[in-house]
């Protein structure tokens, strides 16, 4: 694929500041038309300065196309204008909220006529139609999170970057909001880079994901195998994996035998790419004992013991705290598979499958 068929095309692409070196240091970023894409990352990382960047906003060192044309020999403003930037922070001029919106559509040169239709279309769709001639400065923060989100979308923009779109709405309707962005962005084919915190968001929104720690793409991949296979330890905490333990493998006649800190030992049946520090579990790959017909009965499958600290009872599954020697172990149960109630203190036994471990 040519360069001309990216949105963005990142290539070396740094960025310092007087104080620190590195705040981001991009090797390879691109994408495509249509594109939706989440980043995630902790505090610090650089992922509202990436969203700057790409807009033009921040000086940075390296190469980068947008929309076929490299930055450096293209009208700025008029790349600028075929992008659209949601910041965190809720910025909307002292005035009202329907001229707040209409300013997006005249900062890109729409018709006049054009502009009354497109201003309600996108107050109507986030909640806010009836805050059109409300003065901005008398929102709530959701409302002014909703009007500003009104205002980066309304112009159909063919990349829209977006830096915690869902901060300051009400739980209730954070998912609606994510999912009308969604469908606003695919009726228009637009790309999407959505930084949040929120993981809900992500999982509704994105099919691929970026992890970035200290400026640097960690992970570039499909979302799925993001939060299932993190490609380090960091990550796997940021992702919420249910068990990070910390282990040990040794290569013997038989394949690689796993030591986890709390003294279960395994043999891990495909290949483990050394140096490795933690070994990571997720919730929902143990089975219980009770419901043994469901454990397959394979040799890969582990079996181990611990006691009950505590039990959460969900509307279709339990969440289980386990105590194997000096580790906790958490299980994440459907309802349906178990036969009899799990207690504190009670000593049960957990299965997985040792294929479903993934190293870090």
């Amino acid at each position: 694929m040519s360069t001309k068929e990216y949105v963005l095309n990142m290539q070396q692409v740094s960025v310092d500041s007087k104080t620190r070196k590195n705040i981001l240091s991009i090797e390879n970023l691109t994408v495509r038309p249509g594109e939706l894409v989440a980043v995630l990352g902790p505090n610090g990382a650089g992922k509202s300065t990436l969203l700057r960047t790409i807009n033009l906003l921040q000086p940075y060192r390296g190469e980068m196309q947008l929309f076929g044309q490299d930055v450096r020999n293209a009208n700025k403003t008029l790349l600028r204008r075929r992008s659209a930037l949601v910041f965190q922070e809720t910025l909307l001029l002292d005035d009202t909220v329907f001229n707040n919106v209409a300013k997006a559509l005249k900062f890109r040169g729409t018709p006049t006529p054009k502009i009354p239709q497109r201003v309600h279309t996108a107050l109507k769709t986030f909640g806010c139609e009836h805050l059109a001639n409300r003065s901005a400065r008398s929102l709530s923060g959701g409302e002014a999170k909703r009007v500003c989100i009104a205002c980066g979308l309304v112009a159909d923009s063919e990349l829209l970057l977006l830096d915690e779109p869902s901060a300051s709405l009400d739980v209730g309707i954070r998912a609606e909001i994510i999912e009308k962005i969604r469908q606003w962005a695919q009726a228009r084919e637009a790309a999407v880079i959505l930084v949040s915190h929120n993981f809900t968001d992500i999982l509704h929104f994105a099919e691929r994901a970026i992890a970035l720690f200290d400026g640097c793409i960690v992970q570039d991949d499909k979302l799925e195998t993001l939060m299932r296979r993190p490609a380090n330890e960091q990550l796997a905490r940021l992702v919420g994996i249910d068990n990070v333990i910390p282990c040990q493998v040794e290569r013997g006649n038989r394949g690689y035998s796993i030591k986890l800190a709390n003294a279960i030992e395994f043999l891990y049946p495909g290949e483990v790419k050394t140096p490795i520090t933690a070994c990571c579990l997720s919730g929902d790959a143990f089975y219980l004992n009770n419901t043994s017909s469901l454990i397959p009965h394979q040799p890969q499958v582990v079996t181990i013991e611990g006691r009950v600290e505590r039990v959460l009872r969900g509307i279709r599954n339990y969440t289980i705290w386990v105590k194997v020697r000096e580790q906790s172990l958490i299980a994440r149960v459907p309802q349906s598979h178990i036969s009899s109630d799990v207690y504190p203190h009670e000593i049960i036994k957990l299965a997985f499958n040792a294929a479903d471990v993934h190293f870090v």
